[in-house]
């Protein structure tokens, strides 16, 4: 088997890759040949060591553990305990409880880990799902079922975001969105009401107010964005800079209690709720937005591609085609 090791932090990835033999199965263990990984941003920050959180976490010097979180693939192998999968089935999820290792062509995995992919569904966009969908699928739970006529998602032309305004688009529901460089044609096309571009004008900048704001990344502080709320409105974020995370934390409490404004953090709960998340995705012909997939040996360009900014949806990288499993 192949795979991908970070030899250390910096700008480019320092990606080397290596080969060894297929490690001996335990018996909770499924062998899953890969079809695809996806570039996330948890593979940014183990490649960079930023923020410094993540050299306490993952290696101070170097990191630890190997890149690639979300895979699709084919079952190649099962240990004696396992029931639920067998060898053929194509799979997909999120390895972050596997300690990661998916920019390779095969890895190990447990129960947990995986899920079966419907056939309608390609290995392709099944690699893209399990992260971004269930960021999406997650965030909007916890809006308790509030109805929402209109919507701000910040970062909206990514692969959360494209999902988000999918899943949340109906009739009598504007949706506005935030982005920057090639990612608004694109948000243009897919139908967002309004697109702003945040180098000319950012979530601050903004003379609107929503019921419901999706933030992929975080980089203002909590009074920024209970200010674009409208009354009994709901934020959520997925991830940002650990200062202003920190802030929302302490002030969420205080703001709820002064507006009625509620600010929220998502604890993406990994692989939980991916198998009816796929199911809808089918049932509402949703399309997930794939930038590549660029060729297993390209890994560390399209890491920087992630890094720069410069990716319109899931980059994906093509470990092996279906034909070869």
């Amino acid at each position: 088997m192949k795979f991908f090791v970070l030899k250390a932090y910096g700008e480019p990835p320092q990606l080397e890759i290596k080969e060894s033999s297929i490690p001996d199965l335990s018996e909770d263990d499924i062998l899953v040949k890969v079809s695809y990984s996806a570039v996330n941003d948890y593979d940014w920050s183990l490649s960079t060591g930023k923020p410094l959180l993540y050299r306490l976490l993952f290696g101070l010097l170097k990191p630890k553990l190997r890149p690639g979180m979300e895979i699709s693939g084919v079952v190649k192998q099962i240990g004696t305990k396992i029931q639920n999968f067998h060898v053929g089935d194509r799979v997909c999820g999120d390895l972050s409880e596997d300690r990661f290792g998916g920019f390779a062509t095969h890895v190990l995995a447990k129960e947990k880990s995986l899920r079966k992919i419907p056939d309608e569904l390609a290995l392709d966009e099944a690699a893209s799902l399990p992260h971004a969908g269930l960021l999406v699928h997650q965030s909007i739970e916890l809006l308790n079922n509030k109805q929402c006529k209109k919507i701000l998602i910040n970062g909206a032309g990514g692969g959360v975001g494209t999902l988000a305004f999918q899943l949340l688009k109906k009739e009598g529901v504007r949706i506005d969105g935030i982005d920057t460089g090639e990612k608004l044609s694109d948000m243009h096309k897919l139908g967002y009401e309004k697109v702003y571009d945040y180098k000319v004008k950012d979530l601050q900048k903004l003379d609107e107010q929503y019921d419901f704001i999706l933030d992929t990344k975080s980089k203002f502080w909590p009074w920024h964005y209970s200010s674009k709320l409208a009354k009994n409105g709901i934020f959520v974020t997925v991830g940002g800079d650990l200062p202003q995370l920190a802030a929302l934390l302490i002030f969420k409490g205080l703001i709820k209690k002064l507006s009625q404004k509620e600010l929220k953090i998502l604890g993406l709960k990994a692989n939980r709720g991916l198998e009816d998340f796929l199911k809808l995705y089918l049932k509402k012909s949703m399309k997930s937005r794939i930038d590549g997939p660029y060729p297993f040996d390209e890994a560390a360009n399209a890491l920087s591609r992630f890094g720069q900014g410069l990716h319109s949806g899931k980059i994906l990288l093509k470990i092996a085609p279906e034909s070869e499993h």
